[in-house]
């Protein structure tokens, strides 16, 4: 039997190397493939998306020739709305969305996209997700403001329509102490999906996993070998 393919996508401003340390992590029947996005790492010359549905349909297309076999998506953050847009068009075993509120939710926090420069980065530092040592250099900074506003706005920005869903299993994580999804809002991924949902939480903030990873990836690999598992009983 070939391995599942899990598309990971990345946090606002993330990219492919936020999986990495997962290639080989999650055992032999599971091929984690970090999914490369414009505006950063290899792609950094190609302008970022600000809009959910137009990213999902380049990342759609991007991925065509790997959809040759049984496949997963994992989302963190942004990643997790771009992984649910994905999944709908792609047909996945099942979507494990890291610590988002559900696609139907508009955000109820202040939109970080439109804040002043010097604000929005202090914000950045706040979050965790962006490296000191990058927010600490002027000339990096410079380079990437511009796809961590775009990923932002687009994070931030995006609802999906009432009604529109999945028709497979949905597992939602978060960490206990993330002041960015509370539970309620990671709750609400059980309205994404005509399917089975089950939720985690971990300990740490909103970047846990990288402070619960061994754990983390204990719990993704069990859950994507599931989805295996219901979706041969089911077919």
């Amino acid at each position: 039997m070939q391995p599942i393919r899990l598309f990971c996508f990345p946090h606002a401003g993330g990219g492919m190397a936020a999986f990495r340390p997962w290639v080989g992590a999650l055992g032999p029947e599971i091929e984690v493939v970090p999914v490369p996005l414009p505006g950063r790492e290899a792609r950094i010359g190609e302008p970022a998306h600000t809009r959910m549905e137009a990213l999902a349909e380049q990342v759609t297309r991007e991925l065509a020739p790997s959809l040759d076999r049984p496949h997963a998506c994992f989302g963190h953050s942004m990643g997790a709305g771009l992984a649910w847009e994905v999944a709908r068009r792609t047909g996945p075993l099942g979507v494990v969305a890291s610590a988002r509120r559900g696609p139907h939710l508009p955000t109820r926090r202040r939109r970080l996209s439109e804040l002043p420069d010097e604000l929005f980065l202090a914000e950045l530092g706040r979050l965790g997700g962006t490296p000191r040592e990058v927010l600490d250099n002027p000339e990096l900074v410079e380079l990437l403001l511009p796809t961590l506003r775009a990923d932002f706005t687009l994070s931030e920005s995006f609802t999906a329509p009432a009604g529109r869903r999945l028709h497979c299993p949905v597992v939602a994580m978060a960490g206990e102490d993330d002041h960015e999804v509370d539970r309620d809002e990671l709750a609400a991924w059980e309205r994404s999906t005509t399917g089975a949902f089950r939720s985690h939480r971990f300990p740490g903030g909103h970047f846990y996993l990288a402070e619960a990873n061994p754990e983390v990836l204990s719990v993704v690999r069990a859950e994507v070998l599931r989805f295996a598992e219901q979706s041969a009983l089911s077919g």
